[in-house]
């Protein structure tokens, strides 16, 4: 069955190995895995490590030059886009669409005003197939508040410049993303963005009570909205003291029965291939018997066993994240 995975990080992995000299990491690496999986597309995000914290532009165009270099060598991974999506069965390659995973290093671009260094950003990054964003990661900044953040000092929510922000992905188009956004900042992009929008990488907070997990609320109104939600593997979002694949599964039936499947999709967010990494904080709490890409097949095994149609899974695993692709092709359209 083909996968869409709606976030990774495997771009991380990348841009250590490459810079330690390695080549063809993406097709030595992460390939088989990928394949074994069953993922013919992925949102792999660009996300500047809270090591770099206090560099964040200059993190961010490191990675992007390891991270292309390599891509633009290898065998099994097409670079894809909205505007290329009639390509999307193509089964030969890997389709990767290009994402951001917060966007404090938009502070640090050219520009002599903070609205010139984001029009300038938008521009360049647009050109270079970026299609897709996460205002904040963990952290205040410009733009907005992500969860985990300090509220003690900072206001919370879309700032001025993350209003700004939110228009200039609606003309290019971009996928916006309120994963890892505090409340405030779900609603105000809510609010504000014109087009539907996705949570790539959340689950259910009335299963998991997780500051990253998503409220009802949220939920009804991504959807009420067009959007998609995509579920995450990463056990402290899955449940709080002993996930596994079965409890991912009490997620997607959840999700499932409060809005329907259409709206239901994978955003696994492995984390496997980061532990060996001084990233500036640990992420090593898995999720039992869903720990890489490998075990999907198993987790699309567990969940037919538990009610969930071959229709139904077909859907969540590929064509609903495909569909919204798709829709996003169809709004540019009209622009």
């Amino acid at each position: 069955m083909k996968v869409f995975d709606l976030h990774s990080d495997l771009f991380t992995d990348i841009a250590w190995r490459t810079s330690l000299g390695e080549k063809n990491v993406f097709d030595r690496i992460h390939y088989p895995k990928l394949k074994e999986g069953g993922i013919q597309s992925i949102i792999c995000v660009f996300w500047v490590e809270p090591k770099y914290r206090c560099q964040p532009y200059d993190r961010f165009q490191n990675l992007l030059k390891n991270v292309m270099g390599d891509l633009i060598h290898s065998k099994h991974a097409a670079i894809s886009h909205p505007s290329l999506a009639q390509n999307e069965e193509n089964t030969e390659k890997i389709n990767i669409y290009l994402g951001l995973e917060g966007l404090t290093f938009m502070e640090g671009w050219e520009g002599e005003t903070t609205e010139k260094k984001i029009e300038g950003a938008f521009n360049v990054l647009h050109n270079n197939k970026i299609m897709h964003s996460i205002f904040a990661w963990n952290e205040h900044n410009f733009l907005a508040t992500g969860t985990g953040a300090d509220h003690s000092t900072q206001p919370r929510g879309l700032t001025t410049c993350g209003r700004m922000a939110v228009q200039k992905a609606n003309e290019k188009n971009w996928i916006l993303d309120v994963s890892h956004l505090d409340e405030t900042s779900f609603w105000d992009i809510y609010n504000s963005s014109e087009n539907p929008i996705i949570a790539s990488h959340s689950n259910a907070k009335a299963v998991c009570d997780h500051e990253r997990n998503l409220t009802d609320r949220q939920i009804k109104a991504i959807a009420k909205k067009g959007g998609i939600i995509g579920l995450n593997s990463y056990g402290a979002f899955v449940d709080l003291e002993n996930p596994t694949v079965e409890k991912f599964i009490d997620h997607a039936i959840y999700v499932a029965e409060l809005v329907g499947t259409e709206h239901l999709a994978f955003g696994f967010d492995f984390v496997d291939y980061l532990e060996s990494y001084d990233l500036g904080s640990t992420f090593n709490t898995v999720t039992k018997g869903l720990e890489d890409a490998s075990k999907i097949p198993h987790l699309l095994e567990r969940m037919s066993k538990r009610g969930f149609t071959n229709k139904e899974l077909e859907a969540i695993s590929f064509h609903n994240a495909q569909h919204f692709i798709k829709k996003m092709k169809n709004l540019a359209k009209t622009i």
